[in-house]
């Protein structure tokens, strides 16, 4: 049988797997990237090698509404497509940040497909992304509930990961870049200028080390454990 969702998905330059989490933007699957290669490097873990990331577009064709675009397109055509048990040879999962445009993406993604569940085929990124042992998505709700219940209302995104030394040698070289800082109980959001995100990217691509990224290998520890993959630990 022809793989249409791989034609698909390589029409829009993505390079998907039978496990794809799919990502508001470029810069946010360009962190993750580096990360994973930090940890090939010194642990000979490949921590994506069963699963992709990929970014829903660039500029205007990313963002929320891209994810929530890509993710119901590409679950109805998983729907389409099935092992000889009867299985789905693929399943896709979006990742938003967690701030007012993710919470909204999450609802309207659910309102175009009432069988998207959060905390199963969508997430939002939180300070603490915990590890139950069950799958079962009112567990999953139950343990992101209570283990981020110190930081409730507090906006957060791929880049709040980063280590607050580096965020702070960032800060010292491109001063104006950081716009304001959220800070509740000991958790800090950075809120960057359009150029100074960017600039962030790029410096943390010229000087991040490992254990400056080690929050961001900690979530894909656990994107891992969502999708049900065998545990790197």
């Amino acid at each position: 049988m022809t793989d249409h969702i791989a034609m698909y998905a390589a029409s829009l330059g993505m390079q998907i797997k039978p496990r794809t989490i799919l990502v508001e933007g470029t810069s946010d699957v360009a962190l993750l990237g580096l990360v994973s290669s930090l940890e090939k490097e010194l642990s000979g873990k490949e921590l994506f090698g069963d699963f992709a990331i990929v970014a829903a577009g660039e500029r205007d064709q990313g963002g929320v509404n891209g994810v929530v675009r890509e993710l119901i397109a590409f679950r109805g055509m998983a729907r389409t497509f099935l092992q000889p048990n009867g299985k789905p040879v693929y399943r896709f999962v979006g990742l938003f940040d967690n701030d007012w445009a993710g919470r909204r993406a999450i609802a309207t993604a659910r309102d175009l497909d009432s069988s998207i569940l959060e905390y199963k085929d969508v997430f939002r990124l939180m300070p603490v992304m915990p590890e139950p042992g069950n799958l079962d998505p009112g567990t999953v709700a139950a343990a992101f509930a209570r283990s981020n219940e110190p930081y409730k209302g507090l906006d957060w995104e791929i880049e709040d990961l980063v280590s607050e030394e580096l965020i702070s040698a960032f800060d010292d070289e491109h001063y104006g870049a950081i716009k304001k800082r959220n800070v509740l109980a000991d958790k800090t959001h950075h809120e960057f200028t359009r150029d100074g995100k960017a600039q962030l990217h790029r410096f943390v691509k010229l000087h991040g080390m490992r254990e400056d990224l080690m929050k961001v290998v900690e979530l894909i520890h656990a994107l891992r454990c969502y999708l049900n993959l065998p545990s790197l630990r």
